[in-house]
């Protein structure tokens, strides 16, 4: 049988094993049975199996440079999240490489091809919303190279993670909303093969489902659809809506824009959420009510559980880190009803 440059994840899904464990087999470290060892010794040698050598040298030393992938610098979010990256690694004496993808999987990879080349000691990564193939991140883990997503996260790799609750984040907006009176309530979704996407919408619908409110698909409003603010104009026309839940600020400014151009009032006729808590939800008119995400710690603790997996090669361990995120209400929603205590004239 002809076959390329035969990977340990080959060796993995012909044995039914985890990655983690073909590799102890074949450095002949950790613990792993004698029958399992040996059943992937076979394998390796039949089809020709060779370690990386650029892995053995990660191995033995350390180049002190860090690879981040970020998506871009605009938002401030992700300019925060380098911050507390570079906060942690720059006083433990590593150097930042830096790289941007756009949302683009070819940059992506391009990316990840020349930091592994470079023989960087580690590598934390925001992957891009056209990611659907994670093979390009397997490469890096086969090759030994300590990875940790931040801000998303992937079911379909055994690596550590750093992600805020996002899920939660959604259920404390919704209940804010209905507990104003509100219950027809939109969400402008986010690109659809990013994890973030995915927990906000199951926020979104698991408070409906708690306060009582039927989910309807047609108040889902898709952002990666050329057509959604069309959508999202005649939801507002027809007073569809009260409230919007939106992925992120930057689409509930440009929401804002639309409801404010329609001669609808903010949050009088629609309220406002957003996420992230950008400066510009300060500077917003009306000031928009948003979830705010810890960016900067963000970026610190994946910088360090990077730099523990590092320090710790010989450990197969996953680091998963949920942020809490808090809802800062603004102007762009309602204020809370105070219910005053009655006086006592006696």
């Amino acid at each position: 049988m002809t076959r390329g440059r035969v990977k340990i994840t080959d060796i993995a899904k012909e044995l039914g094993v985890s990655t983690s464990t073909v590799s102890r087999a074949l450095s002949n470290e950790g613990r792993i049975s004698t029958k399992t060892r040996k059943a992937v010794v076979n394998i390796a040698e039949k089809w020709g199996y060779k370690p990386n050598p650029f892995a053995v040298n990660l191995l033995k030393k350390k180049s002190k440079n860090i690879g981040l992938i970020l998506p871009e610098f605009t938002h401030h979010y992700f300019s925060k999240v380098l911050s507390g990256v570079n906060k942690v690694l720059s006083a433990k004496g590593y150097h930042l490489i830096i790289n941007t993808h756009e949302g683009e999987l070819e940059k992506e990879k391009k990316a990840i091809d020349v930091l592994n080349s470079l023989r960087v000691d580690g590598i934390i990564a925001s992957y891009a919303r056209e990611t659907v193939n994670f093979e390009h991140y397997l490469d890096l883990m086969e090759d030994n190279v300590p990875l940790v997503f931040l801000d998303r996260m992937c079911e379909d790799l055994d690596t550590s993670y750093v992600v805020t609750d996002d899920f939660q984040g959604c259920m404390d907006a919704i209940n804010f909303l209905v507990e104003q009176g509100h219950t027809r309530i939109a969400h402008i979704h986010g690109p659809n093969n990013l994890s973030t996407s995915f927990n906000r919408l199951v926020g979104y619908k698991e408070a409906l489902k708690q306060n009582h409110l039927t989910f309807n698909e047609d108040l889902i409003i898709q952002s990666e659809n050329e057509d959604w603010k069309t959508k999202l104009v005649d939801l507002v026309s027809s007073n569809d809506i009260d409230a919007i839940l939106c992925f992120n600020d930057y689409m509930a400014f440009e929401a804002s824009e639309i409801i404010k151009n329609l001669g609808r009032s903010i949050p009088d006729d629609v309220a406002l959420i957003g996420f992230a808590d950008e400066p510009l939800a300060k500077y917003m008119s009306p000031k928009l009510t948003t979830i705010m995400q810890p960016a900067e710690l963000m970026g610190q603790k994946a910088a360090e559980i990077l730099l523990w997996h590092i320090d710790n090669p010989e450990i197969f361990e996953c680091k998963c880190k949920t942020l809490p995120t808090k809802l800062i209400k603004r102007e762009s929603t309602k204020k809370e009803t105070k219910v005053l205590s009655p006086i006592n004239f006696s």
